[in-house]
């Protein structure tokens, strides 16, 4: 099942989606990110730049895998209390941890 979850979470098996908030304080924390970044690859040259970029890639992936973990985790979660509801348990066992 964790391969049907991993593929829904990272989009692969998805309804589309069309795009991120557009409020403005979404906005503006995300022109705010970019201006910063584009500060900081200015103030780099060289090898600091190269390693930067690295950086920035592998905190994504990081980012991704980690968001991913939360997404399954949540859905499966959400599937218990869905169980939970239709079955009348009083308590349930969920990935070795008793919700009583």
């Amino acid at each position: 099942m964790k391969n049907i979850l991993e593929k829904f979470a990272l989009g692969k098996i998805s309804p589309p989606f069309d795009g991120y908030r557009k409020d403005p304080q979404s906005r503006h924390t995300f022109n705010t990110y970019l201006d910063i970044e584009d500060k900081l690859m200015a103030m780099l040259d060289g090898e600091a730049k190269i390693i930067f970029e690295k950086y920035v890639k592998v905190q994504a992936e990081a980012m991704s895998m980690n968001e991913t973990d939360k997404f399954i985790y949540g859905y499966r979660l959400g599937v218990l209390m869905t169980m939970e509801v239709f079955n009348d348990k009083e308590e349930a066992d969920f990935g070795g941890i008793l919700i009583e």
